[in-house]
């Protein structure tokens, strides 16, 4: 790399990727320009950000695992996120319009196919299984309560007032 800017794009490009768990890879071809602010935005609003970089600068930097996402195009993108689930909803929108077409991704250093990444974004946030978790912890004890209460009515209504 004898450029003087692919070596700055190198070394920004390997502290990025070294700092973050989870890349998305994508080819970001069709995007126009409305769009690309569109998804910077979203993502930046789940903690992700969006690089584009030439392929010979991703090869040297990416995980073995990645590199095999990488395949002869002139750039490509990568989702650098620690959230892979806020990522890939925020990238689903433009997968289903054939904006941008996923290579797959690296969730805690293992390859994800482009199928996965679909699957997760069909997930619910993670607020909501959080709240699906306390609903499941919660209705052993709802129950219990309930039951305990209905009891304490049927003992009041079945005993006779008292004479005045």
């Amino acid at each position: 790399m004898p450029n003087f800017i692919n070596e700055l794009m190198y070394s920004e490009m390997k502290t990025l990727i070294d700092a973050c768990p989870s890349i998305i890879v994508l080819d970001p071809a069709k995007l126009n320009s409305s769009d690309t602010l569109k998804l910077r935005s979203d993502l930046r609003s789940v903690g992700a950000k969006l690089k584009v970089a030439k392929v010979s600068i991703l090869e040297r930097v990416v995980p073995e695992a990645a590199k095999a996402m990488l395949n002869n195009k002139c750039t490509i993108g990568l989702v650098l996120t620690k959230d892979i689930l806020g990522a890939a909803k925020a990238l689903a929108d433009l997968a289903k319009e054939n904006k941008i077409s996923l290579k797959g991704g690296l969730m805690d250093g293992k390859a994800v196919s482009p199928a996965d990444l679909k699957v997760l974004a069909a997930l619910p946030s993670l607020q909501v299984l959080r709240g699906m978790f306390v609903n499941i912890l919660a209705a052993p004890l709802t129950g219990l309560v309930r039951t305990i209460a209905e009891i304490e009515k049927k003992k009041q209504g079945g005993e006779s007032a008292p004479a005045a």
